[in-house]
């Protein structure tokens, strides 16, 4: 029989299982020295908006084992100007779109320019808003918008089932020291199917954006 696998998407810990299918985040700032066989993204955190981080990022994204851009997006509560967060976020859906590889989203209290950049730049590349953890009339906008939305332990019950729903629905442990499985059970639970059963849709989302 198969080995279920439980897939993160969006992780800023090293899984302790090395076959485990996870997405490790890795911001600019941040050291990049990738181990064998592990899966990353890369990107500028709107927290750390900064246009001479780009060349950096440009450099790291062309790298074999980066499957995902990001965390790219907008906030509210940075520092940053929300001039300077929206250049940095074009730059990065559009570097995105040139290698062909998912963005992951970091966004705060910005939703109106975020789906206004969307509406402009029209991506074709999957959007995966991370840690969701808005309320139902926020995730039925941006399902009808296109994007995905990723949750973790904690979340909107409503917005997860209308995600789990509309077969866009990913999940993760970002930068909580939770065990991935442990999410995964709370999920089912939650939305009352076993958790073979979401492991196995969301491995095959998972399967389909990420090489």
């Amino acid at each position: 029989m198969k080995a279920v696998r439980y897939c993160d998407i969006h992780t800023h810990c090293l899984p302790t299982d090395p076959t485990a299918p996870a997405v490790i985040n890795v911001d600019t700032g941040e050291p990049f020295t990738p181990l064998p066989d592990r899966r990353y993204a890369v990107g500028i955190h709107p927290w750390h908006a900064d246009v001479d981080r780009l060349p950096e990022l440009v450099r790291r994204a062309h790298h074999p084992q980066v499957v995902m851009i990001g965390e790219a997006g907008l906030d509210r509560l940075a520092e940053a100007p929300m001039g300077t967060q929206i250049e940095l976020f074009e730059e990065q859906v559009r570097l995105a779109e040139e290698l062909r590889k998912p963005l992951v989203i970091h966004c705060v209290r910005a939703w109106g320019e975020l789906l206004d950049v969307r509406k402009r730049l029209r991506p074709t590349e999957p959007w995966i808003v991370h840690g969701f953890r808005g309320k139902l009339p926020l995730a039925e906008q941006l399902l009808r918008a296109g994007l995905s939305l990723s949750f973790g332990r904690l979340h909107n019950a409503d917005a997860l089932k209308v995600a789990w729903e509309a077969h866009r629905l990913f999940i993760e442990t970002d930068d909580c020291p939770i065990d991935i499985v442990t999410v995964y059970a709370c999920i089912a639970e939650e939305l009352g199917v076993s958790v073979d059963a979401l492991a196995s849709d969301v491995g095959r989302r998972f399967a389909e954006i990420i090489p």
